[in-house]
């Protein structure tokens, strides 16, 4: 019962075996058992030396069993050396006229291109993709902008628990890291500032910058970005698994729109959540504010609220809420725009995926700095 297997491994492994049987005068080398890849390096070794001498030495190949294409390409480089192969058998023939047939040659090297020719490409095709990146991102805005207000002129063509499902998904389970990370860069900010104004005696105004800091820009940024890192990489994943599943192409082909069903939804939604997110984050920076001042300033949490409408306004939370939205707004048209853009293959929604939180991110820091300018002419 245990001796036929190891019978059976035995003659298998004889079977792919390789033997050189050399002659006396060592000009006559015969092959026998298995040529195939496997094989091979043993051949190649054996053989290596042998082929290099006389070109009228001869290799006989009548005891080969068989024979794949490495092992035909082998015997036909040393057939191009001089060495005469005999023996051949019927069906080793054919392959062996086959493969000796082929011209292999060489591919042509290709042109090396110089550093600075490499640099001015790069150059020139990051511009281009630039563009037309700016070109699709028009595009795209101008449709869902014009689904959407079609979706709000007809709410019956709304889809209210898909948008609460997001605005769940983007906005509830989202604060817990949000207020984390608004308490933390509270906590920072307060803590630098104290650190750079008490050798002048101004650390009292530490306060009015946490204050005014978290409210317009601190909050909503770190908010926004966070967002764009959880919910827009979320969306574009989420949409490129459907294309590459041809859902999307299913949607098309039963004559619904995709954004529609898988746009108008998620932009609503996040338009909706992230402004709260930014109220949310700045009661949490303010929070952390207060309790940076209570340990390095000695200031209690009441002195701290007593003193909060003297250091801000209405307007530091306007600038703040305002820009929430239009955050929102391209953070979920990048998203959306990129897993639509999402190929058939696993490697297509990773990249993807990437490529839209990386442009939400940079797009929010542009729209950022172009806020603070614009507000700081107007006076607000």
């Amino acid at each position: 019962m245990i001796s036929a297997p190891a019978n059976k491994q035995q003659s298998s492994a004889a079977a792919s075996q390789l033997t050189v049987v050399a002659s006396d005068n060592n000009d006559h080398l015969a092959l026998a058992g298995v040529l195939e890849i496997s094989t091979l390096t043993q051949a190649r070794n054996s053989l290596k030396k042998w082929s290099g001498q006389e070109p009228s030495r001869s290799l006989d190949v009548a005891k080969l069993d068989s024979l794949d294409t490495p092992g035909a390409l082998f015997l036909c480089s040393l057939r191009d050396k001089g060495v005469k192969l005999t023996g051949i058998r019927a069906e080793h023939r054919a392959l062996l006229d086959l493969i000796c047939g082929l011209d292999l040659k060489p591919l042509p090297q290709v042109k090396s291109v110089s550093r600075w020719r490499q640099l001015i490409i790069q150059l020139g095709k990051g511009a281009d993709d630039a563009w037309h990146d700016t070109l699709d991102i028009i595009t795209f805005v101008g449709r869902a902008a014009s689904w959407t207000i079609s979706a709000l002129m007809h709410p019956g063509c709304l889809r209210p628990a898909s948008i609460s499902r997001h605005i769940a998904e983007t906005g509830i389970q989202a604060l817990p890291i949000i207020g984390l990370m608004a308490v933390m860069i509270a906590i920072v900010i307060g803590y630098q500032s104290v650190a750079q104004l008490r050798p002048y005696g101004g650390e009292d105004f530490t306060i009015n910058l946490v204050a005014v800091s978290v409210l317009r820009e601190m909050g909503v940024l770190i908010t926004s970005i966070m967002v764009a890192g959880r919910s827009g990489s979320a969306f574009t994943a989420e949409i490129g698994v459907m294309k590459t599943r041809e859902e999307v192409d299913a949607l098309n082909v039963m004559g619904i729109e995709p954004m529609q069903v898988l746009v108008v939804p998620r932009l609503i939604a996040l338009v909706i959540a992230l402004p709260l997110l930014t109220f949310f984050a700045d009661i949490m920076g303010l929070i952390g504010g207060a309790a940076i001042s209570q340990s390095l300033l000695d200031i209690s949490p009441m002195q701290y609220l007593a003193r909060l409408p003297h250091v801000i306004d209405g307007n530091d939370l306007f600038v703040g809420l305002f820009k929430a939205p239009v955050f929102a707004f391209f953070i979920a048209i990048i998203s959306c725009m990129h897993g639509l853009r999402t190929s058939g293959s696993a490697e297509s929604v990773g990249r993807e995926t990437t490529r839209a939180v990386v442009k939400s991110i940079f797009l929010v820091i542009v729209l950022d700095a172009f806020f603070s300018i614009m507000f700081e002419k107007l006076g607000i």
